[in-house]
């Protein structure tokens, strides 16, 4: 039993922690799947790598809040009203059902992931409104908030911005080492912008500025650490925001600079030194440096404050003496006492265990997956063949497989793409192609957009294709597997019709076998670019019979029953709480004017002045006790007794005449009066 107790003392010494533990440990129990396909993505593809970088952001922010925490618990354990508590759970409620509305609906779109990492941003707002209040949520908005950076990029936005980056950078690149005597080109004949080095031993040495080499994913790492440095950094706005263009402009020339190293190291001392040692650590070296310039620039530049200045948190020589603190705050200046216990409510415990096992219930009923899971065994063999087995047999049509494209998993480093196709056995319906991916990052399954269209024109070429059609339709419901028609018009002077979709499936790739992520895209070919509306239901009807046979694991989709029903009971509950908000508005303000009333009439001198003494110091300041005892002895004349004035400014919060509120100093918490 004592052990227990000690565990028991030491949990309560470290409430905040706990709290947090248990919120974590409810986002894991709903969203794991997601934050184990983000992690996944985050460790094979450079362009979501900064999203490792968020979680570590986010807890220090979490930390540095810390006791604006606990002093916004232990404020409402201070006060005897429940109302407003009350209508924070209410409000909470209806954020968290608009929570899991939003995941279902993301599950039922081309873009799962995104929705429903979006939705865990609104999951966390509702989930403190719940278990806390609104001064707690007012602490932690930006660090939840952060959390937004764990969305992916959209991949249009990556090849757009990283293609002028690119283009860019090429050029820059060029000029410098052009000036420095080397002999180089510059080329577009191979896709990117390329630079040729000539004259050396190995011949001419071609070197892509592709997507890898523009800069792009270090700048994706740039914003996320620039926007935690912003916030956390002291100082004027105008400075902080600086921070964005200055430190844009200066990754932007490292990336010149190292572009253009490469190309000189590779002139002097060939291919094999330039890119096997420098190209290998150069982005990471650039990233660093960039990040410790950005540092120095803020602190020397800018006079930016990367740590608070202590001596600017007003203290007290009351705050250290327990003989004349009793409470949680200074009884002087308001500052939380340090070691002082927090305790949370026992409807706190009660709150977060429906929480979690609401949570580990909605897992096993919401149709929600990410990417449906196949059952079935796909097989692809490490030789260039590839089964049949792969997709069924489907009536009026003939499966063969034609080929695999080698050179492109190479370039998209993909496992396998594999080439099939549906002969019609019908003369008039036209053959339907399969083209499947294999990869085990979503970041190396390109969509078609991006590949013909997007990475094009952000290399201020043409786009190779002229779109007629492109939006989503959904192929099965249970699970929701969303797919994306999309139509282009070939300068060769035919028209694709595609419908592509992504799922999951175990793959035999040799000896192992491996969970995979795979795209399916279903293609048509027509001369005719008037008559492709009529092959859209032929291409669902194949795509359904794929999913079916692949045999993705269903769930019994209790919640997605009852999301008429969450629907109906958000709007009821929104109603409610704005009812309930404005009920209790009412009920404060009535209070409020009869108490000042009766006030006025029934009221002491002394109590009279001291009121209007802390409306007039909150005209200049939002004033702490003693703050109030100064302001209350230069307007009477004698210094009052600070633990009666305390007790004073309790009677006044009790009967609604003033109010006890926490203020923000430096991330210290400091109790302040206000009327």
């Amino acid at each position: 039993m004592k052990v227990f107790h000690q565990l028991h003392e030491s949990l309560r010494n470290y409430i905040v922690i706990v709290s947090i533990s248990l919120i974590v440990l409810a986002i894991l129990v709903l969203y794991w799947q997601d934050l184990s396909i983000l992690a996944n993505e985050a460790l094979q593809s450079e362009a979501v790598s900064h999203i490792l970088l968020v979680p570590l952001l986010a807890t220090f922010l979490i930390y540095q809040k810390r006791e604006l925490a606990k002093a916004s618990l232990a404020l409402e354990r201070l006060r005897t009203e429940t109302q407003t508590l009350a209508s924070s759970e209410i409000i909470g409620i209806s954020v968290f059902l608009s929570a899991l509305l939003i995941y279902w609906y993301g599950s039922y779109t081309f873009y799962p992931l995104e929705y429903h990492l979006a939705s865990l941003v609104v999951f966390l707002i509702g989930t403190i409104l719940m278990l806390f209040n609104i001064r707690m949520l007012k602490a932690l908005i930006f660090p939840i908030l952060f959390l937004l950076f764990l969305i992916p990029p959209p991949s249009f936005a990556i090849f757009t911005t990283g293609g002028e980056l690119g283009n860019f950078s090429a050029q820059a690149s060029y000029t410098i080492v052009k000036i420095l005597g080397i002999p180089i080109t510059l080329s577009s004949e191979y896709g990117p912008p390329t630079l040729i080095v000539g004259n050396t031993l190995e011949g001419p040495l071609k070197f892509a500025v592709d997507l890898s080499c523009s800069g792009i994913y270090s700048l994706m790492q740039f914003i996320t650490f620039a926007t935690f440095l912003v916030y956390v950094v002291r100082g004027s706005i105008t400075r902080r925001i600086a921070l964005f263009p200055i430190g844009f402009t200066m990754l932007t020339i490292l990336n010149i600079i190292r572009i253009s190293t490469i190309a000189m190291i590779a002139y002097q001392f060939g291919e094999a030194i330039a890119m096997t040692i420098f190209h290998t650590f150069s982005g990471l070296l650039q990233i660093s440096i960039g990040i410790l310039l950005l540092l120095l620039i803020a602190e020397k530049l800018l006079h930016l404050r990367i740590f608070p200045d202590i001596k600017t948190i007003t203290s007290c020589n009351k705050c250290n003496d327990p003989s004349k603190n009793n409470g949680i705050f200074c009884i002087s200046c308001g500052k939380l006492l340090k070691g002082v216990q927090i305790k949370l409510p026992k409807k706190f415990w009660i709150k977060i265990t429906t929480l979690l096992l609401f949570c580990y219930l909605a897992t096993l009923t919401i149709q929600a997956p990410v990417f449906a899971f196949t059952q079935k065994l796909m097989v692809v063999t490490p030789n260039l063949g590839a089964s049949t087995e792969t997709f069924p047999q489907i009536p009026s049509y003939k499966l063969i497989f034609l080929y695999r494209y080698l050179d492109f998993e190479k370039i998209s480093r993909q496992d396998a793409t594999l080439l099939y196709a549906y002969l019609s056995l019908n003369a008039s319906s036209p053959d339907v192609y399969v083209l499947i991916g294999v990869a085990g990052s979503i970041s190396n399954l390109h969509s078609w957009e991006v590949c013909l269209y997007t990475w094009q024109t952000a290399r201020g070429y043409p786009p190779l294709l002229d779109v007629l059609e492109d939006r989503d339709t959904e192929i099965m419901q249970n699970p929701s597997i969303a797919a994306k028609y999309f139509v282009f018009q070939h300068p060769d002077n035919y028209t694709q019709v595609t419908l592509y979709w992504y799922q999951k499936a175990l793959f035999k790739t040799g000896l192992t076998n491996e969970a995979k992520f795979t795209r399916i895209s279903l293609i048509i070919f027509t001369k005719n670019q008037t008559d492709y509306p009529q092959y859209e239901q032929q291409l669902l009807s194949i795509g359904r019979y794929i999913v079916e046979y692949w045999e993705p694991i269903k769930t019994q989709s209790l919640l997605s029953l009852g999301i008429p029903t969450m629907q109906v009971l958000l709007g009821s509950m929104v109603l409610f709480a704005a009812i309930i908000q404005t009920t209790q508005f009412a009920k404060e303000w009535k209070r409020k004017t009869t108490n000042l009333k009766i006030f006025e009439m029934l009221a002491s001198p002394e109590e009279k002045l001291l009121y209007h003494t802390i409306k007039q110091v909150n005209q200049k300041t939002k004033p702490s006790t003693q703050d109030v005892a100064s302001a209350y002895e230069k307007a009477s004349g004698k210094a009052p007794d600070l633990n009666e004035l305390a007790d004073r400014l309790n009677t006044l919060e009790e009967n609604g005449m003033i109010k006890a509120d926490i203020i923000n100093i430096l991330d210290h918490p400091k109790l302040v009066w206000k009327p």
